[in-house]
């Protein structure tokens, strides 16, 4: 008898668990899947390596850019989003947890983040993601120019931690708690410094407005703490032609000599127009100054440069094939000429392919 009510225990208790599962295959939305792909070949005029800034540090070489995956699900008010990359420039991005031997040679978590709508307006986002700061974005796809400029190069990449957005019609507002800043993980930084981020935004039907805020921890293992204030601004003027602008100032501080304290600034503007859906141009004009930078900063430390990017973007359905010149002056001769002599110009071409899915 007890054998006969444990069969019947179990058939019921299956029964309900298959009820279930239909009830959630019918109401749970499938996940969605997508990614992208970048490669590029660079030829520094110069024939050397000269780039200070992200991912194309190339020369005379065919290079793999990033293979990006994607993933998502929402499930009633909660939702999770997975974004994992492969390649070079997905080392680059999480350079602090890639080493130049292992940088091409596994995936790594882009982004991976979770989402609660406790209200209409309101939600609460958990996990890593990319940062608000600035207006070009790491994967190649999301930019019109495929070389990076020097804001979105010596800017944060992630933060992993906590955010709460609001938005109420075409505004939005959002304030985050974070491990210190391109860490997933405190431990991995060493230090339980928080980094504190925030941002104020205007979406209107021909253009956008964002005032975006970071403080905290930059690098523990050198003692910095930055505080960067960042504007960003687009505008579409007609169905061909668009506009956008970026200015940022970041202040470092370092916990134990103010000799190493600095600060730069940057200001990027950025024009595209479409001659047709399959062709168009976008140009990019950037000053960046790096003067008053901390010695800790690197080559720029000193100087400041004007840079000077045209790009064309032809699309072949989910192709898109970028073809593009830049050219970069210095006050000072941070670069390398054809005699591996410093110069304060350099000037390179590129033609780059992107592909989304």
């Amino acid at each position: 008898m007890k054998k006969v009510l444990h069969i019947f225990a179990a058939m019921l208790t299956s029964s309900f668990a298959f009820a279930q599962d239909d009830t959630e295959t019918a109401t749970s939305p499938a996940t969605t899947w997508g990614g992208s792909a970048d490669a590029y070949y660079k030829y520094d005029f110069s024939k050397q390596m000269n780039g200070l800034t992200s991912f194309t540090n190339s020369q005379d070489s065919f290079e793999l850019g990033m293979a990006s995956i994607q993933a998502g699900h929402t499930f009633g008010k909660a939702s999770v989003f997975v974004d994992l990359g492969f390649g070079k420039r997905a080392g680059e991005f999480s350079y602090n947890e890639t080493t130049d031997k292992d940088i091409n040679a596994k995936f790594l978590i882009k982004q991976l983040f979770f989402t609660y709508q406790l209200t209409e307006k309101f939600k609460v986002v958990a996990g890593s993601f990319g940062t608000h700061i600035g207006y070009e974005v790491v994967d190649a796809i999301g930019n019109k120019n495929y070389s990076m400029s020097y804001a979105f190069s010596y800017g944060p990449f992630f933060n992993t931690g906590v955010k709460a957005q609001y938005t109420s019609g075409k505004f939005t507002a959002m304030f985050g708690i974070t491990n210190p800043t391109d860490f997933k993980s405190a431990m991995d930084a060493g230090s339980s410094q928080k980094t504190y981020i925030g941002q104020l935004g205007y979406i209107g039907e021909t253009g956008s407005v964002y005032l975006n805020f970071t403080s905290g921890s930059s690098n523990p293992s050198s003692l910095d703490n930055k505080t960067q204030f960042d504007f960003v601004a687009s505008k579409t003027i007609s169905d061909s032609f668009g506009l956008g602008f970026n200015a940022t100032y970041a202040k470092t501080k370092n916990d134990i000599s103010s000799v190493d304290d600095g600060e730069w600034f940057s200001l990027v503007g950025y024009a595209n127009y479409s001659f047709k859906p399959s062709l168009l141009i976008a140009y990019r004009m950037e000053y960046f100054d790096a003067k008053d930078a901390a010695p800790s900063f690197g080559t720029l430390t000193g100087s400041s440069v004007f840079a000077n990017t045209v790009s064309l973007n032809y699309k072949v359905g989910k192709l898109t094939i970028i073809p593009e010149l830049r050219y970069d002056a210095a006050s000072e001769d941070i670069f390398l000429n054809k005699d591996a002599a410093p110069t304060g110009g350099s000037f390179f071409g590129l033609i780059a392919t992107t592909y989304s899915f």
